[in-house]
């Protein structure tokens, strides 16, 4: 049995099909609720920023235009849910771009050295201010393109090209004394 595509399911769900917006849900829940969490650092927050955003999804299907659109407008508004969580709980300072520091807090190197490589680069990951942990989440994990960042982010090609120049630097300087000590 062939796969709808997100175009064929949203016009089904248009038209009325509950199945349809299952599929969707099936399709895109665990790789949003992944990108939450790897925003929000919290289990029960990134449940609740899915649940929302497939509400809002649900209730503003007729506000996309542009079908083949649904995916990066399907991020967006998962994105815009973790922004409202982490300003409720008070743990985004400054989201702008310009900012010369990208790291909330250092963690010590000890501390993670024993962890695997995927946990380690989880561990910084998550440790990036949510600007910058955004847009390497979008590119790296999500496989977005620029074009497709800026439109979730509403930011131009080039500050998201910068955000991630900057972010990927600063993780690779923070994770380098960590790989050399371990050869």
């Amino acid at each position: 049995m062939q796969s709808l595509s997100d175009e064929q399911l949203l016009e089904q769900l248009r038209l009325g099909s509950p199945s349809a917006f299952s599929q969707l849900y099936q399709r895109y829940k665990h790789r949003l609720y992944a990108y939450c969490y790897r925003l929000l650092r919290d289990e029960q927050a990134a449940e609740d920023a899915v649940q929302e955003t497939f509400l809002k999804i649900h209730h503003n299907l007729h506000l996309l235009q542009n079908p083949a659109m649904f995916r990066p407008w399907l991020f967006s508004i998962a994105r815009n849910e973790a922004y409202t969580h982490l300003r409720r709980t008070k743990h985004v300072e400054n989201l702008k771009e310009g900012e010369e520091t990208v790291w909330e807090e250092n963690s010590p190197l000890e501390a993670v050295i024993e962890r695997d490589t995927k946990e380690i680069v989880q561990h910084y990951l998550g440790l990036l201010k949510p600007y910058y942990r955004d847009l390497l989440i979008l590119r790296e994990y999500e496989q977005l393109s620029y074009t497709e960042i800026a439109r979730i982010t509403g930011l131009t090609e080039s500050a998201v090209k910068s955000g991630l120049f900057k972010a990927r630097k600063a993780l690779g300087k923070k994770l380098e004394p960590i790989f050399r000590e371990r050869k």
